[in-house]
């Protein structure tokens, strides 16, 4: 009776160790229904030295918007034709400025995509072309995911807002190998490269954070946790894991428990 009992005591631990469900793996852990979080007042990508962008001038002149499209033509009739089916871009200086034809140098360094085009929609309408309007799109700003994510790689921006959440989620989401409380950022700043940590797990910690809004040249690595580490193992060994040599020895000490009472 009593050898029935220690199987049953032994079989319930040994369930208990397989079935432990990682408290790090669910996503903002910490949320609540209702719960509201202010989210930091950079949101919108901002143009820098290196971005490519397209500049797209119209007017009820086309003769005259053609002057200022690169890559563009316009119909008689006014509507937009890509004439040479890309688009030819302008490169954001190492001074922060773009050149535009006829018009010179504007700097948009620091500037969103808005408030860039109003910049040169105002300058044309001053000097050369009273009624322009002026549109600007992105052309190459990217982000980079390696790491334990389902599809690393090197990925466009194509918004003016674009979240963490998201980025990971282009790369398909963060595998079951990946740790998601501490999720790094490389961002690119005046003085060079700085590295932030994120918690996943905490929906406070990812929106607060000053990399919850992605910018263009980010850089996120998703570490492996340490099921990936023992899977790295020459001879995959699971039980060279700490987490299952503690297990065993606690199994161990409640079965002697048992056996000599």
């Amino acid at each position: 009776m009593k050898t029935i009992r220690l199987l049953i005591v032994a079989g319930a631990a040994l369930t208990a160790v397989s079935c432990v469900t990682p408290k790090n793996f669910n996503y903002f852990q910490d949320l609540t229904d209702g719960q509201e979080i202010s989210l930091p007042a950079n949101r919108e990508i901002k143009l820098q030295p290196g971005d490519k962008i397209s500049v797209m001038v119209t007017s009820k002149d086309p003769l005259m918007s053609n002057i200022f499209n690169k890559g563009f033509s316009t119909s008689t009739d006014g509507e937009k034709v890509d004439a040479n089916k890309f688009h030819v871009s302008y490169t954001v200086d190492n001074n922060g400025n773009v050149e535009i034809p006829a018009l010179g140098k504007v700097a948009v360094n620091g500037k969103t995509r808005m408030e860039a085009a109003q910049d040169i929609q105002n300058k044309l309408r001053e000097d050369l072309l009273k009624d322009a309007t002026v549109t600007i799109e992105y052309l190459d700003l990217r982000y980079t995911v390696i790491g334990e994510v389902e599809k690393p790689g090197t990925f466009l921006i194509n918004k003016d807002v674009f979240t963490l959440p998201e980025a990971l989620s282009e790369a398909g989401g963060i595998s079951v190998y990946g740790k998601r409380d501490s999720v790094m950022v490389i961002r690119e700043t005046p003085t060079g490269k700085k590295a932030y940590v994120v918690n996943m797990n905490s929906g406070r910690d990812v929106m607060t954070s000053e990399v919850f809004y992605v910018k263009q040249n980010d850089i996120i690595n998703v570490k492996s946790n340490n099921a990936k580490a023992r899977q790295s193992l020459a001879n995959g060994n699971e039980t060279r894991s700490i987490s299952f040599w503690t297990s065993i020895v606690s199994l161990a000490a409640t079965l002697s428990m048992l056996i000599f009472k």
